[in-house]
């Protein structure tokens, strides 16, 4: 890791936690080619760095009935990991309550009240934990690199 807190070949960008990585492209041919372990593997990387985040969310959320809190989850794909709050079906408010709503009431849906603020948890948790998270990341890829590819 540079001294800036950047990964080498990277970028920092945004408040949304994205990290740009120069090789993508052929990373990701690379994963075609990859055994199963190996593309597990990296998953398991992408899964655990994102569950930091998590983790560190859950005591930020607000809490009334606790669906919103419980709905709290980490996904991995072979392109990322992901952090996710709500669903469509039973916790539509999740949106709302991070982002915040500028005017809520609409007497057809039968909202009522003032706007909401908004609470974004997962981004708070993500800035109060973007170090640890790179390393983790950045960690666990090399490690990776180095067991299928030795020098």
């Amino acid at each position: 890791m540079a001294a800036n807190g950047r990964l080498p070949g990277g970028r920092q960008r945004g408040r949304g936690g994205q990290i740009e990585v120069q090789g993508v492209k052929i990373l990701q041919r690379r994963l075609k080619r990859m055994d199963d372990g190996t593309v597990k593997e990296l998953k398991r990387v992408y899964f655990l760095s994102a569950d930091i985040v998590r983790r560190n969310a859950e005591p930020r959320i607000p809490v009334r009935s606790g669906r919103l809190k419980g709905s709290l989850r980490t996904t991995a794909t072979t392109r990322g990991g992901y952090v996710r709050a709500g669903s469509k079906a039973r916790v539509p408010y999740a949106g709302p309550i991070h982002f915040g709503w500028p005017n809520r009431p609409n007497i057809n849906k039968e909202w009522f009240g003032g706007p909401i603020r908004p609470n974004p948890f997962l981004y708070s948790a993500l800035d109060a934990r973007r170090e640890e998270v790179i390393d983790a990341f950045y960690t666990g890829v090399t490690r990776l690199a180095r067991k299928n590819d030795p020098i």
